[in-house]
């Protein structure tokens, strides 16, 4: 009888717990920067991602970096933390293809947050960042490595 009435109290909890929560989603954030929470969990995704790669291929190498993506805001952010990445492992970033050696064609499909607002425990920020990462040998118009990058990171408001 304990063992029943201690699964219903676990079931009503569960289900109160679930219940008390909601996912929103920013779709106005285009002109404002992102809060410090969120900036944590969409940067620490985009380090766990980018953290696949092995960026060894552009040692010594001149690289050009072309990122695209569906929102603007990410853009100058996205390219700058691969500028960051290909310097710290010896490469040399330029700024127009026709002197690279290497260019980095980086599509973000997905660059956000969401955040889980929660009533018994503290709201959650997820941060997502996906997308493909292309290493291309600019003089010989071949493709060196492809890339699937995806990752999640939450952070607790």
């Amino acid at each position: 009888m304990k063992r029943i009435v201690l699964l219903l109290g676990l079931v009503f909890f569960t289900v109160t717990l679930i219940g008390c929560s909601k996912t929103i989603t920013q779709s106005t954030r285009e002109e404002s920067a992102r809060p410090r929470v969120e900036q944590r969990a969409l940067s620490n995704a985009m380090d766990i991602a980018f953290s696949k790669v092995d960026f060894n291929i552009i040692n010594g190498k001149r690289v050009f970096v072309e990122t695209q993506g569906l929102s603007k805001v990410d853009v100058p952010y996205i390219t700058a933390l691969l500028n960051s990445k290909i310097v710290q492992n010896g490469g040399v970033p330029v700024d127009k293809e026709v002197d690279a050696d290497i260019k980095a064609l980086n599509i973000v499909k997905v660059s956000g947050t969401d955040e889980v607002k929660r009533r018994i425990v503290s709201d959650k920020v997820t941060g997502q960042f996906k997308g493909t990462l292309t290493f291309i040998d600019v003089k010989n118009r071949k493709v060196i490595r492809i890339y699937e990058l995806d990752a999640e990171a939450d952070e607790v408001r």
